[in-house]
């Protein structure tokens, strides 16, 4: 009687660490996917050919700049 309760606790305690470790499993393909979608846009600089993040490049006429200076000395 005490091996079925045994035998009933060891399959319980192997279900619940099967679905433990597939949670995880799934969480880090979840942030996993979530970097990727972090992507930022690089462009090279049109005067020294730098990548720089869009976000931080300085625009001109003729396209980005990864400085003020750059832009000035392209575009006078």
């Amino acid at each position: 009687m005490v091996s079925k309760y045994l035998l009933i606790l060891v399959v319980l305690l192997a279900a619940i660490f099967i679905w433990r470790s597939n949670r995880k499993a799934a969480l880090k393909v979840r942030k996993a996917s979530e970097q990727r979608a972090k992507v930022i846009d690089m462009q090279p600089c049109r005067w020294c050919g730098v990548h720089i993040p869009s976000n931080d490049a300085v625009q001109g006429r003729h396209g980005p700049y990864c400085s003020v200076a750059h832009r000035l000395k392209a575009e006078p």
